[in-house]
């Protein structure tokens, strides 16, 4: 209990002691609080007698409601004995006058009461207060026994520190305080009735240094407060003058600077949609974006909406002025700061801006790196694929671009976007050139790297267990690397890259990771079109490819992906049952990239991968330990060039054309162009291949974006992944250890905003921290990541978040896809892909 109640108790003990009885008058019912406090069921509701603890002391309590005489009959068993029990009659709101002579006889045998609040309260607080404290707290005739046990609280600990402010904001420090007051006047009327004005005043003048006359208005001395505030931090944290025009503001000195800080800072973390109003109305008032204030003299904070805007273009000129480390650190610093934060839109905008800084950054630390002409092919393959290799640079830029599909509005500067594509595409180009030089001089050969058409008998053929095979038409060496960062559970992992069969299209690399392919294997005509020879089996199509695999290995199952995440448990238990092999198949990045919708293509690759280490996961889950992930070839996808960039047809007898291959019999060799033929690559076959040595394409028709069968790195290296998931999966817990809030009823930006809690307790995540993995779903399949993290730790290759028990965080999700309808929100244990939480299935409404 606090001092006031323990002062009070302990004062009608001595009196209960001494006289046994005590009549209390309480005229203004001062001390209704006090008496409610003395039972657990607060104050009684009809005139009886209850037992109550006094001062450490039994007693018995009484308070009267109706009628004297009911107060007197219900205590005269008591009363009535020789020596009574401690009793104590409280009178609440009546006076005492000619009307309680009913209750004159128990005055005369014990003691009449009658105590006044504010001589008590003097009592208690004159111990740790001076008098001219006390009388300005006590100063208003609408303190109540409530308010003074508000002040106690707040000094429990600290001395009594006699804040009325304290109590009506319900606040313990000051930067608390001024930061309710500026942010909403609700609470106004209490500070005048409760004579907290001139407390106000006086925090305003000793701790910020803000004077302000006694008559002053509260909402004026708010106005003149949010100025002083905002305007001194913005001042404080500028690197250059302030504009003069500010000068009419008064500064905070040094000693006041902290408080303002704090202030500020505590606007715009409680109070952000008062801070947006206050900030918005001042920054127009002294119409500070037009006063010329450079960009790079704006400081580490985003007091005002315009330093953000105005920070976010500078970051933009110095991306297209090649300046990517400065664009860089400045969108590390203020990406996730509060405007950007508070427009969604902006913070799509920061985020892509990031990507083509990095993109910009990793371009010309890999120029720098690309082999002379003295370089053997093994070492542009090593340094493409090294740990930190220069694939790096086609992940960051499918990244950026799958970013720019993904925004609400299109609201990224072009000629940030072209410079970095420019840059991406010269390298590229010129990566393309000298690896093709390199691959000729070794024979169209590199001993020493695993050959596509090994990959069968080395890493999937085995006895004994069942093998998961997953064939992603299309996987880019670099998609492989992210791959492998989002299978955190395995106990055996490894990527490495195979020389892809050429001519790096679907009908020969998926041939040749057909069992046999090893021993005999040969690209020739195929109806109108190639196909892969294995031994005497000819496979240009699906069909003939399912044919061949069903007679090598009778019992496969063959699945499609979305089989794999769309079907019930029970369902794709019973098809893999019993099978020495799950061929799985992935269409989607490379029939999405041939269709033409340049965007939907982009996003459709974001979520791909991320859908493959799910049906990983699923299938793990059922008792598949071994998989194995290749491709069957990679792919280039740039931005759209000029029909003048496409390469006239050799011309002669023309077996196949795509984009970046022609196949036939004589003919010219173009410039810029590399003639191969059939017995060159060890195919029994009289064909020649004609490949560009750039970036370019033949006069095929179709997309200029998309294309692949060339002989680019990013074409001919496939990844192949060798992974083995733990033999026992963590049992399901049913504890509830994470929960969502702020759940949006619709999706209508691509990012969606929602709150993650994790439980104090969880039984999941005995450990300090764990990480969890917040994703959209729409019918299984994965369709949008995390983007942004508020209050945790998030990995931007694994898109996960590191979270403590009992804490709680802010996730940004980006909704990577156009053609859903609705989408759940669901956060996955990273290693299992258990559901952790999930919501309901929300529409997706975009822009509307």
């Amino acid at each position: 209990m606090h001092s006031l109640h323990e002062h009070v108790s302990q004062t009608l003990a001595d009196k209960l002691a001494k006289r046994r009885v005590v009549v209390w008058y309480d005229a203004r019912g001062e001390f209704k609080d006090f008496v409610a406090e003395l039972s657990p069921d607060g104050l009684p509701a009809t005139c009886q007698v209850d037992p109550v603890t006094i001062g450490g002391n039994a007693a018995s309590l009484c308070v009267l409601h109706d009628s004297f005489f009911e107060a007197k009959f219900a205590v005269e068993a008591i009363v009535s004995k020789d020596h009574p029990d401690p009793l104590l009659v409280y009178i609440p709101e009546k006076k005492r006058d000619d009307d309680t002579a009913v209750l004159m006889e128990l005055e005369a045998g014990g003691e009449r009461w009658e105590p006044q609040l504010k001589r008590e309260v003097r009592r208690v607080l004159k111990k740790q207060l001076g008098d001219g404290q006390i009388d300005q707290l006590l100063g208003s005739p609408n303190i109540g026994y409530a308010d003074i046990v508000g002040v106690l609280a707040g000094g429990q600990g600290h001395g009594v520190s006699g804040s009325l402010l304290q109590v009506i904001y319900d606040v313990s420090d000051n930067p608390g305080i001024v930061a309710a007051w500026l942010a909403s006047d609700h609470q106004d009327e209490a500070v005048i009735e409760k004579g907290a004005k001139p407390e106000l005043l006086q925090l305003l003048a000793s701790r910020l240094g803000l004077q302000l006359a006694d008559g002053v208005e509260l909402e004026d001395a708010r106005r003149k407060t949010c100025r002083y505030v905002l305007l001194g931090e913005f001042r404080n944290d500028l690197k250059c003058d302030a504009p003069s025009s500010l000068n009419l503001v008064e500064q905070p000195t040094s000693k006041h600077l902290e408080l303002v800080l704090g202030v500020a800072k505590e606007l715009r973390e409680h109070h952000a949609e008062a801070y947006v109003r206050i900030a918005d109305a001042i920054e127009q008032e002294l119409h500070l974006k037009t006063q010329g204030i450079a960009p790079e003299t704006l400081g580490k904070i985003d007091t005002f909406r315009f330093e953000e805007e105005c920070l976010l273009e500078y970051v933009g000129e110095q991306i297209v002025a090649g300046s990517f480390q400065a664009a860089l650190e400045i969108v590390d610093h203020r990406r996730l700061s509060f405007w950007a934060l508070h427009q969604l839109q902006r913070q799509e905008q920061w985020q892509a801006y990031g990507l083509a800084a990095q993109l910009g950054l990793a371009v010309h630390e890999v120029t720098n790196q690309l082999p002379d002409a003295k370089k053997t092919a093994i070492h542009w393959v090593e340094g493409y694929v090294a740990e930190k290799g220069w694939y790096r640079v086609d992940l960051l830029h499918r990244r950026l671009e799958s970013t720019l599909s993904a925004m609400t509005d299109t609201i990224a500067s072009e000629r940030v976007v072209h410079r970095v594509r420019q840059d991406y595409e010269k390298l590229v180009d010129r990566m393309t050139s000298g690896f093709i030089a390199a691959f000729k001089d070794a024979g169209w050969s590199i001993p020493g790297v695993l050959h596509q058409t090994e990959v069968y008998s080395k890493q999937v053929q085995t006895t004994g267990e069942t093998v998961c095979f997953i064939l992603v038409d299309a996987l880019r060496y670099e998609m492989g690397v992210e791959l492998k960062g989002l299978l955190e559970a395995a106990e055996q992992l490894s990527v490495e890259p195979a020389v892809g069969a050429i001519p790096t299209i679907t009908p020969i690399g998926m041939a040749a990771l057909m069992p046999g392919a090893d021993e005999s294997f040969s690209v020739v005509e195929c109806g109108k079109d190639l196909g892969g020879k294995v031994e005497s089996s000819v496979a240009g199509s699906l069909s003939d490819r399912r044919k061949v695999w069903k007679g090598r290995v009778p019992d496969v199952v063959d699945l499609e992906l979305d089989k794999v995440l769309s079907h019930s448990n029970s369902q794709l238990q019973k098809r893999i049952a019993g099978a020495p092999l799950v061929l799985v198949r992935s269409l989607e990045i490379d029939a999405m990239g041939e269709g033409g919708n340049t965007f939907l293509a982009r996003q459709v690759m974001e979520t791909a991968i991320n859908n493959v280490a799910r049906a990983i996961k699923r299938l793990a889950g059922m008792g598949i330990s071994k998989f194995v992930v290749a491709a069957d070839h990679g792919h280039l996808f740039i931005h759209e060039r000029d029909e003048s960039e496409r390469i006239e047809k050799p011309g002669g007898e023309q077996a196949s054309l795509h984009r970046r291959c022609w196949a036939g019999r004589g003919g010219s060799t173009p410039p810029s162009t590399v003639r191969i033929s059939a017995t060159q690559l060890g195919y029994d076959s009289d064909l020649d291949f004609v490949f560009p040595t750039n970036n370019s394409v033949f006069k095929a028709g179709g997309d200029l974006s998309y294309y692949h069968g060339g002989l680019s790195l990013q074409e001919l290296l496939v990844p192949v992944l060798s992974i083995r998931m733990p033999a026992e999966v963590k049992a399901a817990s049913s504890d509830i250890t994470l929960s969502l809030s702020k759940v949006p009823g619709k999706i209508a930006n691509r990012i969606v905003t929602f709150g993650i809690h994790a439980a104090a307790t969880t039984p999941l995540f005995p450990q300090e921290d764990f990480a969890v993995r917040p994703v959209l779903l729409s019918a299984g399949q994965h369709v949008g990541h995390v983007g942004m993290v508020l209050d945790a730790e998030h990995d931007q290759l694994t898109h996960c978040v590191r979270m403590k028990p009992g804490s709680s965080c802010t996730v940004g999700v980006q909704l990577l896809r156009d053609d859903v309808s609705t989408v759940e929100i669901v956060v996955l244990d990273p290693e299992t892909d258990r559901i952790l939480a999930k919501s309901n299935k929300i529409p997706v409404q975009l822009g509307i």
